[in-house]
């Protein structure tokens, strides 16, 4: 069963990165997952007294360069659950407009000067 968290992932100079992502419980109470990009294997559940706490983690982790990627899905083992989009629907082709003689015009305007 997958849970949506909300997702932050910080990507070092030499192009490894890891993530952390935290989400409320129903109870109140807020779940915190960190690790490797894409596999976030570690947890943590923290008290409803603790919430304003993990805003300003929340906070401290943007200032530190994590970028917000949303709310995604986690499996129960911390793995990123990929988005599987329906393939988009293949658009009606509109048929080609015939080129406009222009030439064919009268505009009522002398246009000698050409």
């Amino acid at each position: 069963m997958s849970e949506p968290f909300q997702l932050y992932r910080y990507t070092h100079a030499d192009g490894s990165a890891k993530d952390w992502a935290w989400r409320r419980r129903q109870d109140g109470s807020s779940e915190v997952r960190w690790g490797r990009a894409g596999h976030l294997a570690q947890s943590r559940i923290y008290p409803a007294s603790r919430y304003e706490r993990l805003l300003r983690t929340v906070q401290a982790k943007l200032a530190k360069g994590y970028v917000d990627l949303g709310i995604r899905e986690l499996d129960g083992q911390g793995r990123l659950i990929e988005p599987t989009d329906p393939p988009p629907t293949p658009s009606v082709p509109t048929p080609p407009t015939p080129d406009i003689d222009l030439s064919a015009l009268d505009s009522d305007i002398d246009d000698d000067w050409f």
